[in-house]
């Protein structure tokens, strides 16, 4: 991966909706709990665009919300396609991974700014 901090950040946060998908696939409760997939991925992709910041520490504040919409909105399509894949999601339409996206880039920007808002830990 290198120090490529959009495609670190990006696959991190597929690692993390995959993972979300699944944990909904072995535990069906989980996954009939009214918008647990919604709220649950736009909450990953608030973190995937946080990690982004936190990759990105000398970018620019406008930079940081577009690249965090950006890997917020491809890990939650990237999670949705699994969902879809696992039939978590009936009824599937392909219109239908706008919502992800959307939600995903809004996330993802909200959490990009929020990385670069709280104070880095310093080492003791």
């Amino acid at each position: 991966m290198g120090n490529n901090a959009m495609v670190k950040s990006a696959l991190t946060g597929a690692v993390l909706q995959t993972l979300m998908v699944l944990l909904g696939n072995m535990v069906p409760a989980i996954g009939k709990i009214p918008s647990f997939y919604a709220l649950c991925g736009t909450l990953l992709a608030a973190v995937t665009g946080a990690l982004f910041a936190r990759w990105t520490p000398a970018t620019q504040t406008g930079t940081v919300a577009g690249g965090g919409a950006i890997v917020g909105s491809g890990a939650s399509i990237i999670g949705s396609c699994i969902a879809v894949a696992t039939g978590q999601w009936p009824g599937f339409t392909l219109v239908q991974l706008a919502f992800p996206a959307i939600s995903g880039a809004i996330g993802g920007a909200i959490g990009a700014l929020l990385g670069r808002m709280l104070p880095k830990s310093s080492a003791a």
